[in-house]
C-alpha cells in the first residue's frame, strides 16, 4: 500500500467538503447498510454529490457495494457499507506507565485490546516497544498482511515524526502521531453520544490541561493558546495526597496504597474519599475548586457549549463534579454555566486510543 508522508493528525478547520464528508461517513457508520439515496435524504447532500463521494470512496476501498434495496419503482438503489475487512485501525495511547491499545475496524467497533509496561526511556526504546505491540495484536487478528488501514498514536513526550515515520516504515501503512489530549477530547466528543453539538471545552486531568474542539473541527490546544496549558503538578490530587502522608497525616490512603507512597494514585484518593475519609475528601475537593476557577476562566474566554473532565480525575464523580459545578456557576459571566453542560467523560483507560483510533478512521476518509 502505498503511503503518504505525514505524521500528524489534521486539526485544522474543516472545510465544507470535509464536514459533508465526515457526515457520509458518520451516517453509514450507524445504519451500517445503506442506499445513496437514503444518504442523500437524511444529509440534505444533492444525489449527485452523494453519488461522487461514494464513488471515490468504493475507489479507496473505505467502503463496498452490497446488492440492492427494495425499489418502490424504477431502478433499485445500490446498497453501501464501510469495508471493515480491508480497514482495520490500531489506536494507541503512550502513558506515563504503559502502552495501551485498541484494535478496531473503520466503524469503531473494537474487537481486542492489549496494553504493556512501557519500559523504554528514549524515542528509539519507545518506538520498539510499540512495534511489540502493533505485531502482538496483528497476530492475535490473524493478520499477515493487508487488512491493517492504519494506525494512530496519543502522546505528548516524544517525537511525532520519528515514531510516524519508523512505523510507517515496518508497518507499511499510514502513520498518524497528536497529543494524548487531542486524542482523547475529539474521541469522546465523537464516541460520547451524550455530548451536544457546538463547541466543546476538554479538561484533561487534576492539573487543568484544557483543549478546545470546536464545532468546525477545528483545535485550540496550548501550542497556540497559553491560557489553556496545564498546571505544575504540584497542584494535582496525587502529589496533594503524597504530601499530606509524608507529613503523617492520619489517612486510610497509607493502608489502600500498602504504605507506598509510589502507589498513590487518583484510584486510591478516590476510594478513599468514597469511604469518608476526612483527608481524601479535602483534596477532592481542593482539587475540585480549583479546577471550578480554571474552568470559570476559559468558559468566560471561549464560550463552550459543554465541558467534559477527563483523564482520570472525573471517576470520582460528584465528589469532584461538585465543587467544580458550583465554581464554575459562581465565577462565569451572566451566570453562564446554566447553560453549559458539565460532565465526566464516558471513554475511560481507553480515551486516549479509543480517541487515536477515531481520528485515524476520521484522517483516511478527509484524504480520501
Amino acid at each position: 500500500m502505498k503511503t503518504k508522508e505525514v505524521h500528524q493528525f489534521s486539526f485544522h478547520e474543516l472545510s465544507e467538503k470535509d464536514l459533508k464528508s465526515l457526515k457520509v461517513l458518520d451516517l453509514i457508520t450507524k445504519k451500517g447498510i445503506i442506499s445513496r439515496t437514503e444518504i442523500s435524504k437524511i444529509t440534505g447532500i444533492n444525489i449527485v454529490s452523494i453519488s461522487n463521494y461514494i464513488n471515490r470512496y468504493i475507489e479507496e476501498k473505505l467502503i463496498m457495494e452490497n446488492g440492492f434495496d427494495v425499489s418502490t419503482g424504477g431502478r433499485k438503489p445500490e446498497l453501501v457499507e464501510l469495508n471493515k475487512e480491508e480497514n482495520r485501525i490500531i489506536g494507541i495511547e503512550i502513558g506515563k506507565d504503559l502502552i495501551r491499545s485498541v484494535f478496531t475496524d473503520i466503524g469503531l467497533s473494537v474487537s481486542s485490546k492489549m496494553e504493556m509496561p512501557k519500559t523504554g526511556r528514549s524515542v528509539k526504546e519507545i518506538t520498539a516497544e510499540l512495534c511489540v505491540l502493533i505485531e502482538g495484536m496483528l497476530k492475535k487478528a490473524g493478520i499477515t498482511d493487508g487488512g491493517l488501514r492504519t494506525v494512530g498514536v496519543g502522546t505528548s513526550a516524544y517525537d511525532n515524526e520519528y515514531i510516524s515515520k519508523t512505523l510507517r516504515e515496518r508497518f507499511g501503512v499510514e502513520v498518524f502521531v497528536a497529543d494524548e489530549v487531542s486524542c482523547a477530547a475529539f474521541g469522546e466528543r465523537d464516541i460520547n453520544k451524550k455530548i451536544p453539538s457546538g463547541d466543546l471545552l476538554y479538561i484533561y486531568s487534576d492539573i487543568g490541561y484544557g483543549i478546545v474542539v470546536k464545532d468546525t473541527g477545528e483545535r485550540i490546544s496550548c501550542s497556540n493558546s497559553k491560557y489553556l496549558c496545564p498546571w505544575n503538578e504540584s497542584m494535582g490530587a496525587v502529589n496533594l495526597a503524597k504530601s499530606d502522608v509524608a507529613r503523617g497525616v492520619g489517612t486510610s490512603m497509607v493502608e489502600l496504597s500498602g504504605a507506598r507512597m509510589e502507589n498513590i494514585t487518583v484510584d486510591i484518593i478516590t476510594k478513599a474519599a468514597m469511604g469518608n475519609d476526612e483527608v481524601a475528601l479535602s483534596i477532592m475537593r481542593s482539587v475540585g475548586v480549583s479546577l471550578g476557577l480554571r474552568i470559570a476562566y476559559l468558559v468566560n474566554l471561549f464560550n463552550p457549549k459543554s465541558v467534559l473532565i477527563g483523564g482520570g480525575i472525573e471517576q470520582a464523580g460528584e465528589l469532584i463534579l461538585g465543587p467544580i459545578k458550583k465554581t464554575v456557576k459562581k465565577l462565569s459571566f451572566k451566570d453562564r454555566s446554566g447553560e453549559i453542560n458539565i460532565m465526566p467523560g464516558s471513554l475511560g483507560d481507553e480515551a486516549v486510543s479509543l480517541g487515536a483510533a477515531f481520528l485515524a478512521a476520521r484522517e483516511i476518509f478527509l484524504k480520501a
